[in-house]
Formats: structure tokens, C-alpha cells, sequence
């Protein structure tokens, strides 16, 4: 075959090699190999030069002590191809045809420019020879170029018919340095394609990556499976050993686990702090991290006790400007990952915290949506109903279910014993709760009562308000307490309680208050219709007895003290006085409960005292403190007792007021309109008005 068509075969074969495309290495095997043949060269090397450009690697290498030569690496300095690779010039040796000196035995590889051109090669030879294995006796070399730089050599070695024994020594000609840097030219082509090749393939996956990640996270605006998937795609395309979500806490203080790959239950629970050490150099800085050697980084933190990590990549998970976690892969290899792999692994965290925050928007519609509906479904339920218990569990369904909480209790303030009583309790023991009976000020639940302010405890049992009317006994870990108002009062206040430590939002804590506020309404007026209907079926009992009293034998003049009694019976008071109008005063006609050391007035002129002003004006008078009014002080008998509120009434015939009608009590009462509408009501019905109006007449 002729050397054209030895020299159209071989880039044919390379054409075909680059066209398929193969990996570099496997072309510039095929180069060396067509360089030998087309030189008709003993051995054919190609050398590059190493990043520094001080070192020089035989990177691929055919013919004679091939597997010797290929992997060497020496100074490009003292090699053979030193001119070349400073010059950019081909470079024949020798450059004429020469027989070997008579007086040498050594052959041409003794002289330094080609002894130097493989120094490192193995010796195969005994050591008292010390003869290489290797024995170059004439060369020809070019260089390889990339652009305008040089970066390595392409050489041919010993010529074929020659050697130490010969007379003559072959020696390479302008037509081998011709094709030779014709294939070094291919050289240049095989690394850009193969440059070409990786960069397509790097796209390629990283475009495979994204468009799993999309595909699989941009479909679900669930949380949760939208980090599962992320996770699903980078631990496909990525080696790892493990692979795990963190998302910041509300504080920002802490990173939590929220998906992961290769972890067991106990490393779950890590947390990573968001202040310092890397995660904090991550989420600061926004771009990801590449850990080639874990041990070379001090601040690396293990996440998995069964196997210390290698190396890791961290990248923060963003949407635009804010951060809302970090993505952790780690090998248990050193040197495991790449810039591309970095790069990819920031495009899926990019990509992760669009998606995620998607999907926090979507939950957080879906709940506001489910909220509004709950709330309004409470104020329904709860504005239909007078019934305190129907109230109650409606309350705590609402709760539970809003909430996502384990545990619900409900305490109503009790004035007589001055503390909080349990009154419903859900997922909690009703012994255990009955013994939380708080004052004001004891505890959570008395704090909260007292300063009338929601609060949110993620460690119960490490609260210090916990120690003087501990809640933890119930087996709550966390926590959330918020009062129970009615305009400026405070009726009681609600647990929403967690087994498992828990941090509430403020979300959480203003939905729940707004549920409160509602119960509150809602179980005051069913507490008052309670109320009422009780103190209904007393007056109904109490006006059976007047009905019965009147309709029976018993004396005129025993009526007034009846009623007198009656009255401190149904008005839970200390003391009753009954007065009838004559004239310009008012006349003692009945007492109940009075002591004998403080009788009350026996005649009171119009318009003194307080009984004198009732009758003046015709209205009622109700004190909660008889000290701070002036008018007490007319009574003298009330130094003598341990009295503290008065109520007094006009009893009217028509619009005349006929009598009044008192009451004291020893303890501070607020008297409400409803209780003188009681007794104004029972006075009337009793017709207490009309047989006074007969008796003056």
C-alpha cells in the first residue's frame, strides 16, 4: 500500500473514531498507533503537558515497551521534546543518515537529549549493565497545539530497519514530520470534540436532573412529597452516601431534617445550627460548597454516626432572594464530586426552593381556606346554641382539627374559689386534669389568665412557671395558651396542647386566640342562659311558695317577712329589709338574717340614707362598696356590721313607689342588671307592690 493510502486509511479511521464520538483516550490511542504505521517508527508516544507545565505525560503510547511508556511522567525540561515545546518547531534526530561511531558501544540513547526522553523508563536489565529497556535511536517530533498555546508533543522513535547492530541508522524525513503534524492537528480536534462531547454530556445530565426535579416537584404543591422528590432526583444522578433536606426553623436559628436519604430514626432528630460553621457560610454566601476532603475541613459536621463522610457538597435552597434551607450529599470517598456536580446540585436547590415555597403558598391558601370555613362553621354552631356543653366540644373539635394538636383542655374562671377550674378536656386523664386547678398567677395557664397574653411554651417541663401548677403531669411536652375574653373580662383560658416538643407559629397562636375570642362569647352567654334558666326555676319555685303562703291560712302581717326570707334565699345575700312609704318616710315592715347588736333603720325619711333615695327617685341603687358612698353614712348601724354591697329596689304601684325593698351582702358583689331585673320581677309577681298600696289606701 502506498503512503497516501496508508495516510487516507488512517484518518479515515481516526474520522471514524471521532464520529462516534469516542473518549479521548481511546483517539489518541488510535493517533499513536496510525503514527507509528505511517512513520514506520519502532515506538510512537503523546505527551502533554501537566497544569504546572513543568511535568510531562505520556499520555498514550504504541509499539515497543508500550505498557512501559504509556502513564510516565517526567520534566519537560530534560526531555527530548524540550526544544519543541519551547520553540513550537518539529524536531528531527539525527538529521542525517550516519553509522554509528566504531568506538561507541553504547548506541545513540546514551547521547543526553535522547537518553533523556523517557529517563523513568523501568530497567530491564541486569544491574551491572544497567541497560533501559528502551534505546532510541533516531526521532522525530511535533507539537500539539490548542488554539495558540503549545500543550504537548506527538513523537515517533526508531525508524524501522535500524538498531545497535546496523551500519546505518534510518532517520525520519520532512514527509514523517508532515504526517505527524497532521495528526497532531487531529490531536487538537479529538480533545475539543471530546471537550465538545463532556460539556453535552454534563448538559445532558444536568438537563436530565432539572427535568426529573421539575417534572416530579413542580407537579405537587404537597411539602412534604415535594422534598421527597427533590431528594429522589439529585440521589438518581448523584452518587451519595447520604442526602438530606434541611429547612430553617421559624427563628432561623436552626436547620432542620425534612427529607432524607441513607439516615436512621436517631440521626433524624440533628439539627445543624444557622449561625456558624459552614451551614451559616452556605446560607450567608447563597452559593453551594464542594468538600473534596472532610478531613481537611474542621468544621464539617458528620451526619450519620455508622460512617464518617469523605466528602460532600452543600448547596442553600433559595427563591430569589431568600433562603429557606440547605441541601447536604455526602460519599465515603474521598474526592467524590466535581465542580459539575456542584453546579448541579445549586440548579436543583434553586429549583427546590421555588418549588417549595410554591408550595408553602398553596398549604397556606389551603388552610386560610380551611380556616375561614372552620371559623365560620364555629361561629355558626356556637351562636345556635345556648347549651354550655354543646359549646365546649364544639370548641374542641375546632381546635384539634385547625391545630393538629394531641391534646385539648379548657378552664373557666370560678370567682367563689378563685381559681380556674378544668371544665373539657380532650386526650388528656380527667383525674390528672382536675388536679390543674390554678389561682391567678399560678402556673401557665394562671400566668396567661392574669396577664391576659397568649403564650407559646415549646419545653413545658422546662418552664419555670410550670413548677407552681405543673400541666406536664398530663404528658404534654408543648404547649399553646391563650385567654378567653368578654370585652375587658377574662372568662378562662384554652389549651392546645402537643406530645411531642413543638414550635407553634404565630400563625397558630392568632388563629387559635381568634377561636378563643369566639368560645368566649359563646360560652359567657351560655354560662348567663344557664344561669338564668336556674334562677327561672327558682323564682318558679319561689312563687309556688308565695302562691301557696297567700292562698292559705296564714296571717296578713306574716306576708312581708315570707317575702323577706324568700328573697335572701333566692338572692344568695346577708341581709334583707323590707320598707313601706308613708308619707314622707319610709317604715320598717320586715328584716332577715339581721343581727341583734345592728338592727337596720326602723324609719328612714325621704330622700336620706340609701333606702330614703330609692323611694325619692323610684330607681334602683346598686353599691359593690358601701364605704366608698356617702349616703351609708347616714346609717349608722352599718359601723357595727361587716357589710360590704347594698342593693335596694322601689317597689310601684302604677308609677307610685309604695316600698323598697334592700339587700346587703358581707362579701364584694357586683350586682348585674339581670339580678335586679330577678328581684324586681319577684317582687312584682309576688304582688308585694299592690297589697303595700292597699294598706296605705
Amino acid at each position: 500500500m502506498s503512503r497516501a493510502a496508508q495516510l487516507r486509511a488512517a484518518i479515515h479511521r481516526l474520522s471514524e473514531a471521532l464520529a462516534a464520538p469516542l473518549p479521548a483516550e481511546d483517539v489518541q490511542q488510535i493517533l499513536v498507533e496510525e503514527a507509528q504505521r505511517l512513520t514506520n517508527a519502532a515506538s510512537a508516544a503523546l505527551c502533554l503537558l501537566a497544569p504546572d507545565r513543568e511535568m510531562l505525560d505520556f499520555a498514550a503510547a504504541a509499539g515497543e515497551n508500550a505498557e512501559e511508556i504509556a502513564g510516565l511522567r517526567v520534566r519537560s525540561a530534560d526531555s527530548l521534546a524540550a526544544s519543541v515545546l519551547e520553540t513550537g518547531e518539529p524536531f528531527l534526530f539525527p538529521q542525517t543518515v550516519s553509522a554509528p561511531p566504531a568506538d561507541r558501544e553504547q548506541p545513540l540513547h546514551t547521547t543526553p537529549q535522547l537518553h533523556l526522553m523517557a529517563p523513568a523508563l523501568p530497567e530491564l536489565s541486569t544491574p551491572e549493565t544497567r541497560r533501559p529497556a528502551f534505546n532510541a535511536y533516531s526521532a522525530a517530533i511535533v507539537p500539539v497545539f490548542r488554539g495558540e498555546r503549545i500543550i504537548g508533543a506527538l513523537a515517533a522513535m526508531n525508524k524501522a530497519g535500524g538498531g545497535a547492530g546496523t551500519p546505518s541508522v534510518p532517520v525520519f524525513d520532512a514527509e514523517d514530520i508532515a504526517d505527524l503534524k497532521l495528526l497532531a492537528d487531529l490531536v487538537q480536534l479529538a480533545r475539543k470534540i471530546d471537550k465538545t462531547a463532556r460539556v453535552a454530556r454534563q448538559q445532558a445530565r444536568e438537563l436530565a436532573v432539572l427535568y426529573d426535579a421539575a417534572r416530579t416537584v413542580a407537579s405537587n404543591l404537597n411539602v412534604q412529597q415535594v422534598l421527597d422528590s427533590v431528594l429522589t432526583a439529585i440521589c438518581t444522578h448523584l452518587e451519595y452516601h447520604t442526602a438530606v433536606l434541611f429547612l430553617l426553623n421559624d427563628d432561623h436559628t436552626h436547620l432542620f431534617i425534612a427529607a432524607d436519604r441513607g439516615l436512621n430514626d436517631e440521626e433524624r432528630e440533628i439539627q445543624l445550627p444557622a449561625d456558624r460553621g459552614l451551614p451559616a457560610q452556605v446560607l450567608d454566601s447563597g452559593l453551594p460548597r464542594l468538600i473534596s476532603d472532610t478531613d481537611q475541613e474542621p468544621d464539617f459536621i458528620n451526619l450519620s454516626e455508622r460512617a464518617r463522610a469523605l466528602s460532600a457538597m452543600l448547596a442553600p435552597v433559595r427563591s430569589r432572594d431568600e433562603t429557606h434551607g440547605l441541601i447536604v450529599v455526602t460519599s465515603l470517598q474521598r474526592h467524590a464530586y466535581n465542580p459539575e456536580d456542584l453546579q448541579l446540585l445549586g440548579a436543583v436547590g434553586m429549583q427546590a426552593g421555588i418549588a417549595i415555597e410554591n408550595a408553602w403558598l398553596y398549604e397556606d391558601a389551603q388552610q386560610q381556606a380551611r380556616q375561614a370555613t372552620a371559623l365560620y362553621d364555629l361561629s355558626q354552631h356556637v351562636s345556635a346554641t345556648l347549651h354550655l356543653d354543646r359549646v365546649l366540644n364544639f370548641v374542641a373539635d375546632s381546635v384539634i382539627n385547625l391545630l393538629h394538636v394531641d391534646k385539648f383542655a379548657l378552664l373557666l374562671y370560678d370567682k367563689q374559689e378563685g381559681r380556674l377550674i378544668p371544665r373539657l378536656g380532650r386526650g388528656v386523664d380527667e383525674t390528672l386534669l382536675q388536679q390543674v386547678r390554678p389561682r391567678i398567677g399560678e402556673g401557665i395557664t394562671g400566668w396567661v389568665f392574669e396577664w391576659q397574653t397568649p403564650q407559646a411554651v415549646s419545653d413545658v417541663a422546662a418552664d419555670a412557671r410550670n413548677r407552681t401548677s405543673p400541666i406536664h403531669i398530663l404528658g404534654v411536652a408543648s404547649t399553646l395558651c391563650v385567654p378567653m375574653q368578654v370585652g375587658e373580662e377574662v372568662i378562662g383560658v384554652i389549651h392546645a396542647m402537643s406530645n411531642r416538643r413543638r414550635l407553634f407559629t404565630v400563625a397558630e397562636m392568632e388563629l387559635l386566640y381568634t377561636i378563643a375570642n369566639q368560645a368566649a362569647v359563646a360560652i359567657y352567654n351560655a354560662t348567663l342562659y344557664q344561669d338564668a334558666r336556674a334562677k327561672s326555676h327558682e323564682i318558679r319555685r319561689y312563687f309556688r311558695r308565695v302562691a301557696h303562703a297567700i292562698g292559705s291560712a296564714l296571717d296578713a302581717q306574716d306576708m312581708p317577712q315570707l317575702l323577706a326570707d324568700l328573697t335572701i334565699e333566692m338572692m344568695q345575700a346577708d341581709r334583707c329589709a323590707l320598707y313601706r312609704v308613708e308619707e314622707n318616710l319610709l317604715r320598717l315592715v320586715a328584716t332577715s338574717h339581721f343581727r341583734p347588736a345592728a338592727p337596720p333603720d326602723e324609719q328612714i325619711p325621704m330622700g336620706m340614707g340609701l333606702g330614703g333615695w330609692v323611694a325619692k327617685r323610684g330607681q334602683s341603687l346598686a353599691l359593690p362598696d358601701l364605704n366608698d358612698d356617702p349616703r351609708s353614712r347616714y346609717h349608722t348601724w352599718l359601723r357595727r356590721d361587716r357589710l360590704t354591697s347594698y342593693l335596694g329596689i322601689p317597689l310601684k304601684a302604677g308609677r307610685r313607689t309604695v316600698g323598697v325593698l334592700e339587700i346587703y351582702t358581707i362579701e364584694p358583689r357586683n350586682f348585674r342588671r339581670e339580678e335586679v331585673q330577678l328581684l324586681m320581677t319577684f317582687a312584682q309577681r309576688a304582688k308585694l307592690a299592690q297589697k303595700m298600696a292597699l294598706e296605705v289606701l
